[in-house]
């Protein structure tokens, strides 16, 4: 049995979630996969059901704190669920994991993949990096999802020897088709610019409105998500004076794939560590669609390249993101060029079949 550990599992919405869940289909092609997480709410009883074939445990839950889920039970089923796998897949960071993982056996064959150092919380970083640096020890292999997050990160510094770049891949042919009965948009503007995410502290969706506002031409702008930033947002919206259509809430799966089809280009302008890679970016590029990004010490800038596939930007520089909006908007020989760039890019680098050899290789190999 393989067991992959996170601390939720879809249909929760994140970008590490979305990685488990492609891990764990692919991999019970070979083997029985399970999943141990919690749940997202408070919850005093555990569930276990299957989600295409992969079994996924959902442990009680306390609730939240600093975005972290609580459990108690956690421990118990991660004991006796370790005790029966043979391989053991951490995904980091998560500190009820990396703490747990004490309770593992270093005779089993352990895989962690290293989505992001712990950015936000500093008041309990050191504390868990302590645990963190006892699961790289133990580890068979740690998987980076880019060298820059090599570089970056000094834990995986420490164990250089021992990582091995594994990048975040998506499945092609899962974009070639929408299903526009699952599609409820209106009243789009067209060739609009597109930021689609969660509203988070460090997605710069600030900067973004800033940069808005300095755009002296005509370009329209489609924001969609949702987050704890949402009210704040919805203010600062009213008070400009540009096209902005505001989708305040998580879109479908096919409403995703409409919005970036859709769009001229995509903005991903993070401005934290706590973006590791960006998942959306792929999406965006497989509809040969450039990325305007940051040039954040992860694999952000790596995975649309300047000039490549996109454009990069000083992170946090409101100015420099709306002079790479209008070049890329009005500047069509660049724009054809990037277009093209993006499409080869993914398609070179980031499907599903090909990180998926990397990671049987990696699994069955060895």
């Amino acid at each position: 049995m393989i067991l992959q550990i996170n601390k939720m599992y879809a249909p929760e919405i994140g970008g590490v979630e979305s990685v488990v869940k492609e891990y764990s289909e692919f991999l019970q092609e070979y083997d029985d996969v399970s999943v141990l997480a919690i749940k997202a709410n408070f919850s005093l009883r555990t569930s276990v059901e299957y989600i295409n074939g992969v079994k996924v445990y959902r442990c009680a839950s306390l609730g939240t704190y600093m975005s972290m889920p609580l459990s108690l039970v956690f421990f118990i089923y991660l004991f006796f669920l370790a005790k029966k796998a043979n391989v053991i897949h951490f995904h980091e960071p998560f500190p009820l994991g990396c703490v747990g993982s004490f309770l593992v056996s270093k005779e089993k064959k352990i895989f962690v993949t290293w989505h992001s150092d712990i950015i936000k919380q500093k008041s309990i970083k050191h504390f868990f990096e302590f645990f963190q640096k006892r699961l790289c020890a133990k580890a068979h292999t740690i998987i980076a999802t880019s060298k820059n997050l090599i570089d970056f990160s000094p834990i995986l510094r420490r164990f250089r020897q021992k990582v091995e770049v594994i990048p975040l891949a998506i499945d092609p042919e899962k974009y070639e088709t929408i299903e526009m009965k699952n599609v409820s948009l209106e009243h789009l503007p067209s060739e609009y610019v597109l930021f689609l995410g969660r509203f988070s502290y460090y997605k710069g969706i600030f900067v973004l409105l800033e940069a808005i506002e300095k755009v002296d031409k005509k370009v329209p702008f489609v924001i969609a998500g949702n987050g704890e930033l949402l009210d704040e947002i919805k203010k600062r919206i009213t008070r400009i004076d540009r096209e902005v259509v505001l989708i305040d809430r998580f879109v479908t799966e096919d409403e995703k794939k409409y919005l970036l089809k859709n769009s001229k280009f995509m903005v991903f302008p993070s401005i934290y560590p706590s973006e590791a890679f960006g998942i959306i970016q792929l999406e965006s590029m497989i509809y040969s669609k450039p990325v305007i990004n940051t040039t954040l010490p992860t694999g952000v800038p790596w995975v649309s390249l300047d000039m490549e596939s996109g454009l990069s930007v000083e992170v946090g520089n409101s100015i420099a993101l709306a002079n790479a909006i209008e070049r890329l908007y009005f500047d069509e020989k660049l724009y054809q060029k990037l277009s093209r760039g993006a499409c080869d890019r993914f398609k070179n680098l980031f499907t599903n079949k090909r990180v998926n050899a990397q990671l049987h290789s990696l699994y069955f190999g060895k």
